[in-house]
């Protein structure tokens, strides 16, 4: 049996006397969506966080991509192919939304293409983060200002910016907080498409949520 993409073993975290997670197993597989659905406070987010690198563990392995990984920073998990949207939405708001893809191609890139060369003039910056925001729905707001989007655009560009690195495993948390509930069946349905699409980058998802999985969702 092959080794799933991602696998979890008694991940527990503390914050002094409250236990976070407490003792999680998991796996991912290539392809799989996964929903980690409980109320506020469940901990999921800390979850999404130990798998990121964002937080450290206080038990537990994390293994991706048949790599154990629960030491490694988040930047280095990223360039591994590991990305996540935040639960509090966290972009640049004084630069446009195809700015903000673009910067995210640059930082996955590890370099900065020809450094004379002003980057909004570099096509291999954006070129790919115009594409991104075409999947995401937001290819007609690409040169406006972050700041300004509606919420719910915001977290478009939060994901965008989070495919942009091409990433196999793509860690989504809260990814509806703030949407209505009548436009979250239509998100969920513009996630499914974007996998679909881009099934050789963006291989698999994990998905948390306060609420039921939502309507029309893949």
């Amino acid at each position: 049996m092959a080794e799933p993409l991602l696998a979890v073993r008694g991940l527990t975290k503390r914050f002094g006397g409250l236990v976070a997670t407490d003792r999680v197993d998991l796996e991912v597989a290539d392809g799989e969506t996964l929903a980690v659905i409980g109320p506020n406070g469940a901990g999921k987010t800390t979850l999404i966080g130990q798998l990121s690198g964002d937080l450290v563990p206080d038990a537990g392995t994390i293994r991706f991509a048949g790599e154990d990984v629960t030491a490694l920073p988040a930047p280095t998990r990223s360039q591994r192919g590991l990305a996540r949207s935040f639960q509090i939405t966290s972009i640049f708001p004084e630069f446009t939304a195809l700015d903000n893809v673009a910067l995210a191609v640059q930082a996955h890139a590890g370099h900065s293409f020809r450094f004379w060369t002003p980057a909004r003039a570099e096509r291999a910056l954006r070129e790919p983060a115009r594409a991104t925001l075409e999947q995401v729905g937001l290819g007609a707001r690409a040169a406006v200002a972050a700041g300004t989007l509606a919420h719910g655009e915001q977290r478009q560009l939060e994901i965008a910016m989070a495919l942009a690195t091409r990433p196999r495993l793509l860690l989504l948390d809260e990814p509806v907080a703030g949407r209505e509930p009548t436009s979250r069946s239509a998100w969920c349905s513009c996630c499914a498409r974007c996998a679909a699409a881009t099934r050789s980058s963006w291989s698999s998802t994990i998905w948390t949520s306060s609420s039921r999985w939502p309507t029309g969702s893949a």
